[in-house]
């Protein structure tokens, strides 16, 4: 089974065409297909939006919502999409992560699921691939994405990754299962943006095998404006960055991560 997870809030505009895309990508293929909408607080139409999206495909699109009575941020919603599409899948299943705004294209689900099933744990959908492309990403976002990817290649290298802050990936639950296992709550402990590079960290602790597909992104065709703080963004990443670095010499160092995730497999035995 394919789950796709997307977390919107306030996107009435654009949250209907990326559901019928990502049915359009994956509907009616040889896996059952289930999609998992965090609402997280909107106060517009977004959830009456993905409703008429199931209305539109006859009910073909398998769809779940869950909804935060107030806006968590990014994070928030990543953790509860994720307990949610755990629920439902198994170890060998794939679960896909995307922006909800229509900025990354479902078409190319198809191919991280194709690597996936080469017997890596996680693909990102990259800009830093050769036959990538970006067109119309505000400079501000560009600061943020390529600063990081320079500061976390050089403090927390990951084989095969040079992407550390597209959403757009596809996981095998048993790679979160084992991340959840190593760190319980603290999957993430952020709330905004940087719970995206902040996941792929907690991945890479636990020994992830992760590869890139190289992604045409065009956020030219993005429908109103971006929901990032653009400082406190780089603040918050900045500090999270320097406080993963210094838990990985003390309460998060590889043999710490080792024990927990020994204790968690020990306790799962009948």
């Amino acid at each position: 089974m394919n789950v796709v997870l997307l977390c919107a809030f306030n996107e009435e505009a654009v949250i209907r065409p990326t559901l019928l895309a990502v049915h359009r990508a994956l509907g009616g293929g040889p896996e059952p297909l289930r999609v998992v909408l965090v609402d997280d607080g909107s106060s517009d139409a977004t959830v009456a939006e993905a409703r008429r999206a199931v209305e539109e495909t006859g009910g073909a699109l398998d769809l779940e919502i869950v909804s935060h009575a107030r806006n968590r941020g990014l994070g928030a919603a990543l953790v509860t999409g994720f307990d949610a599409c755990l629920a439902m899948a198994a170890d060998g299943d794939a679960i896909v992560t995307l922006d909800a705004d229509n900025t990354h294209p479902p078409r190319l689900i198809p191919t991280l699921l194709a690597r996936l099933d080469e017997g890596y744990e996680l693909v990102i959908a990259s800009r830093y691939q050769p036959g990538a492309s970006v067109r119309g990403v505000p400079r501000s976002r560009l600061l943020i994405s390529d600063g990081a990817r320079f500061l976390l290649r050089a403090v927390f290298p990951i084989r095969g990754v040079r992407d550390y802050t597209c959403c757009f990936r596809a996981y095998r639950p048993a790679a979160l299962r084992r991340a959840l296992s190593a760190f319980g709550d603290e999957l993430t402990s952020a709330r905004g943006f940087e719970a995206v590079m902040d996941i792929l960290l907690r991945l890479r602790a636990t020994g992830v095998r992760a590869c890139e597909v190289p992604i045409e992104l065009e956020y030219e065709t993005r429908v109103g404006s971006s929901k990032m703080k653009v400082l406190a963004t780089i603040r918050k990443t900045l500090a999270l960055i320097a406080r993963r670095r210094l838990e990985a010499f003390t309460v998060d160092r590889p043999s710490a991560v080792r024990a927990r995730l020994a204790a968690a497999t020990r306790g799962a035995r009948p």
